[in-house]
């Protein structure tokens, strides 16, 4: 981050979400004032995560996987949550989806999923007059962590004050650069540790706020080994098991939080026959690929922020 004259720039993080989550803040005010906001942002983001996570049984996530109706009514934020990954599944084709908890759990054990392709699937909220309610086939569990950090990072940013900020929801960013500012956001080589495949360099358009969301997603992390066998947490819907892919790691720059990291997702699970194509969308800035052939690829719109 660069910083102007006069400006305070504030970095605050938490434990939280499987990782850390930071807020940063750069502006012409009292550092102790923006602390204390930057902080309440954190609180925030925590309140809003713990009714998200699946780490919890006693989120609201969790007791609604828990419950055996076929309508279970819901809260406002988990509402929002799955009213955003419906709409990500749709974006992505299906190859994003909330409802594949038992098959995460199931590549984390080495096992095969339990039940067939095409049972226990189907899933909608139903509006009704105290809120929101999510009908089920049975067998239905939701999993948010592919579609929530962002949505949360872009969420927190709208509540974050300061000329430029950053929200970095454990590796999904939501940006926001004023004119006279600049982000550098480092890509992380997963072949190499403390090493970066590049930078993303991002600032405003003459006169003009912009904001931005980054995200990364790969097979490098989050891997299990069962019997010589390696899994990882990136699930297939098509097939229900950690996807057969040829990309290792992709790093999307998007409009939104949200979209990077949904983005980024189905850029791996896709491969590289697929993903440019998937990716070509209003909402998608740019994409860069490593390939398990150690081969980096990139689309034209992120040549131009790379450093």
């Amino acid at each position: 981050m660069t910083s102007v004259a006069g400006a305070v720039g504030l970095d605050v993080s938490r434990p939280m979400m499987g990782g850390m989550v930071s807020v940063q803040i750069l502006d012409e005010s009292d550092g102790d004032r923006l602390e204390r906001a930057a902080l309440r942002v954190l609180d925030r983001i925590e309140a809003w995560a713990g009714r998200l996570t699946r780490f919890s049984p006693d989120s609201e996530l969790m007791r609604l996987n828990a419950a055996t109706a076929s309508l279970v009514p819901i809260g406002p934020t988990l509402t929002a949550a799955l009213d955003w990954a419906r709409m990500a599944e749709g974006m992505t084709g299906g190859l994003v989806d909330a409802s594949l908890l038992d098959e995460r759990l199931a590549a984390e054990a080495g096992l095969d999923p339990a039940v067939p392709a095409r049972a226990g699937r189907r899933w909608s909220l139903r509006r009704t007059a105290r809120g929101a309610a999510v009908e089920r086939e049975p067998g239905v569990r939701f999993d948010l962590d592919g579609v929530a950090k962002g949505w949360l990072a872009d969420r927190a940013l709208a509540i974050t004050p300061g000329r430029s900020a950053l929200v970095d929801g454990d590796g999904d960013v939501a940006i926001r650069v004023a004119p006279g500012d600049s982000w550098a956001i480092g890509i992380g080589d997963p072949r190499e540790p403390r090493t970066l495949l590049g930078a993303i360099d991002l600032g405003a358009d003459g006169d003009v706020t912009r904001e931005w969301g980054i995200a990364t997603s790969g097979t490098s992390v989050h891997r299990w080994m069962h019997a010589g066998v390696e899994a990882h947490h990136l699930i297939d819907p098509r097939t229900r098991r950690p996807a057969a892919t040829d990309v290792v790691q992709a790093t999307v720059l998007a409009a939104t939080a949200r979209a990077a990291e949904i983005f980024a997702k189905t850029a791996v699970i896709a491969g590289t026959d697929r993903a440019f194509g998937l990716l070509d969308h209003p909402g998608v800035l740019g994409v860069l690929l490593l390939t398990q052939h150690g081969e980096i690829r990139a689309t034209p719109g992120m040549v131009r922020w790379l450093q």
